[in-house]
């Protein structure tokens, strides 16, 4: 009974321990099961650093070279990924890695020692003269940088000097994909000394390099897979011939000359089967002789200018863009752009007529310029992309002061019967009531095509800017 009774008193203070050690096993219980869920959600969270490191290395060779060092943070599995074989090096010496030209040669020289190779992309750009040649020879000879793809160096520019480009560059030749070369002077590259072979560099670009006419075809020609090419306003080239079996884009201008000087007399496209842009950056400034041979797949060329006066697209010969004889049509060019020709409409009447697939027209006004009247279009004589292509029209530089300027535009308000869009950039303070004015000079109510919108519009821009190779068209400004 004593043995009951004390068991029976006893039983309150059991069930108590038992509840909180209840409460405790199943409180860590729970503790246990929230850090195996967080666990399994850093694991969700973090599926990236279960691809294998080939791909890992991949992404990290993307990033901008801080960027793929402070990858190394990020856990013990991306650790030793940026300086290993599995991520190619990505090394730029822009302004972003270091701003202090000291401590940018000691962080390069340290990234070029402790990195295995290879290198996917090496960028040495804007290098001033504090670094020295033999550092900048240092560099490009580490081994590190073997089986190099792309590569970018460029001193910064100077009217007074032009350094040399370091020997030590071309050996990346047969592994090179892609070249940018800037404000260097190249070396003349002759039987002895011939240019290297480049059989995989698809783009070449060159700034403000100085480099001889025979050294550039020299080097053109070692380039047998190249796509895209770029010179710009470089010296020592007074005639250029482009021959390339798998050129599609092409993009070139001249040098500038304080007196105004034409210093590249011709460019000649002789045999480019595959060339679908061709564009002239500031063509005031030369060629003064373009000569389009075969180019059978062109679809974009501009600007021509007053400062190229002779233009030969196969046969036909433009002289100074005033009086075409025409013998040839190119049919495949669909998008055009016209520079000083301004309200000289039997110029830009002419041009269409080689061009009979156009689809866009820009065209620069001089209203300064010596004005032409229109002429009347004549049925009998219809211009073909007028009748069927032609869906775009952009007109800069408008003043709806000048007659010749009104008429010029009128001209394809009512004469283009497939028209979509019209785009007429006024250089006039004007308002609601000088714009709906000037609609009716233009006699929009009876344009040829009743699908057309036409919209004049304030516009302070003069010129068209380029956009490069990558847009279908290079000149549209709709989305800036």
């Amino acid at each position: 009974m004593a043995a009951a009774a004390a068991a029976a008193a006893a039983t309150p203070g059991t069930h108590a321990a038992g509840r909180r050690l209840s409460a405790r096993v199943a409180g860590r219980r729970a503790l246990r099961g929230s850090s195996v869920c967080r666990e399994q959600q850093r694991n969700l969270d973090d599926l990236i650093s279960r691809l294998p490191d080939d791909l890992l290395g991949a992404v990290i060779s993307l990033l901008p070279t801080k960027d793929g060092a402070r990858t190394q943070i990020l856990s013990r599995r991306w650790r030793p990924l940026w300086r290993s074989s599995a991520a190619p090096l990505n090394l730029s010496t822009d302004h972003r890695l270091c701003a202090d030209i000291r401590e940018l040669v000691a962080f390069v020289r340290k990234i070029l020692s402790d990195h295995p190779g290879p290198t996917r992309r090496l960028s040495l750009r804007h290098l001033c003269p504090l670094v020295r040649f033999g550092v900048i020879e240092g560099w490009l000879r580490s081994e590190s940088l073997a089986n190099l793809q792309e590569l970018e160096f460029a001193y910064a520019w100077s009217a007074c000097a032009c350094y040399p480009l370091p020997p030590s560059a071309l050996p990346f030749a047969p592994t090179l994909r892609v070249a940018k070369f800037g404000s260097c002077r190249f070396p003349e590259f002759t039987a002895e000394t011939p240019s290297p072979k480049f059989p995989h560099l698809k783009q070449l670009t060159m700034r403000l390099v100085r480099i001889s006419e025979d050294s550039l075809h020299s080097m053109l020609s070692s380039c047998t897979v190249l796509e895209s090419l770029s010179l710009d306003r470089n010296s020592g080239i007074a005639r250029l011939c482009i021959n390339s079996p798998t050129l599609r884009c092409f993009s070139f201008s001249a040098p500038w000359d304080k007196q105004d000087i034409i210093t590249c007399q011709e460019l000649l496209i002789q045999d480019v089967p595959c060339l679908e842009r061709l564009l002239l950056h500031d063509s005031r400034n030369g060629p003064a002789t373009i000569r389009i041979i075969r180019a059978p797949k062109m679809e974009i060329l501009g600007l021509l200018s007053q400062g190229t006066p002779t233009f030969h697209p196969g046969t036909t010969l433009l002289q100074k863009m005033i009086h075409v004889s025409l013998t040839t049509k190119m049919h495949k060019m669909k998008i055009l752009v016209l520079d000083t020709i301004g309200p000289n409409l039997d110029a830009v009447v002419d041009l269409l007529n080689c061009f009979p697939y156009l689809e866009k027209l820009y065209v620069i006004l001089h209203p300064h310029e010596d004005m032409y009247y229109v002429r009347k279009y004549v049925p009998l004589d219809p211009v073909e992309c007028l009748e069927l292509r032609l869906k775009k029209v952009v007109l800069r530089n408008y003043d709806g002061n000048q007659r010749p300027v009104i008429n010029f535009a009128k001209f394809f308000v009512l004469n283009a019967k497939v028209l979509k869009e019209m785009e007429i950039g006024v250089v006039n303070s004007c308002n609601n009531k000088w714009m709906c004015f000037q609609r009716k000079r233009l006699r929009v109510e009876h344009r040829a095509s009743r699908d057309a919108q036409i919209e004049l519009k304030r516009d302070t821009k003069k010129s068209f800017k380029c956009h490069g190779f990558s847009k279908a068209d290079p000149f549209d400004m709709s989305s800036y």
